[in-house]
């Protein structure tokens, strides 16, 4: 969906000019992204908004292994069968790898340099009504767990154990895989979009602790 700036995305990180793919997108070129996710130049099966590419590369930021650009790149147009996109040159296949770099990479700082201010990409926008918005909640929280699902054997730790479990809970029943959404009243719904974010913080520790 698109949608309104109401602040600049890692707005407080230091970009150096000299370093192109460390840029942040901007809301045009996010824009030129979810455009071209939409397109009919991707298969049904590709990740289908700007919110849920961006809960889709935070779950392998945050998550337990660094996972290269050949691996989590096809991933984003199909999870089954491996289908491509169709781009109608050479300059517009680089054009969207240089986006998806760039936003991975913007994500990437965040937790690097400031993982305490981390916020999902639709706390970060204003949109034109709260149907909107919720379907941006769902996409973002469904993108996470396709995250998840790219090296699902390796989030195993986190999900057999009970405490460290609840930390996804939010992102499974925001994101409709589960039937709790439907069962829940209107205030705990609320409550889980607000403890979403602090959640993907205590998981982003969760691996760096488990690893040190």
């Amino acid at each position: 969906m698109i949608f309104s700036v109401v602040v600049t995305v890692n707005q407080h990180l230091s970009m150096s000019p000299s370093e192109p793919l460390q840029q942040p997108l901007t809301h045009e070129e996010l824009g030129i992204l979810e455009g071209f996710l939409l397109s009919d130049s991707t298969s049904d099966e590709t990740l289908s908004s700007i919110e849920m590419l961006d809960g889709y590369m935070t779950a392998l930021v945050v998550g337990p292994e660094v996972i290269h650009p050949d691996q989590w790149m096809p991933f984003i147009w199909d999870q089954e069968n491996d289908a491509s996109p169709s781009f109608s040159s050479e300059a517009e296949a680089k054009m969207i790898w240089e986006l998806l770099v760039r936003h991975m990479n913007s994500i990437a700082m965040q937790f690097n340099d400031a993982a305490e201010e981390f916020l999902p990409l639709f706390e970060q926008y204003t949109y034109n009504d709260e149907e909107e918005k919720n379907i941006a909640i769902e996409d973002w929280a469904l993108g996470f767990t396709v995250g998840m699902e790219l090296k699902h054997e390796s989030w195993a730790p986190l999900l057999l154990d009970e405490e460290s479990a609840m930390l996804v809970l939010p992102m499974f029943v925001l994101g409709k895989i589960t039937d709790d959404f439907e069962n829940l009243p209107e205030e705990e719904i609320f409550d889980l979009i607000n403890l979403l974010p602090g959640f993907v913080i205590k998981i982003y520790h969760y691996w760096k602790e488990s690893v040190a």
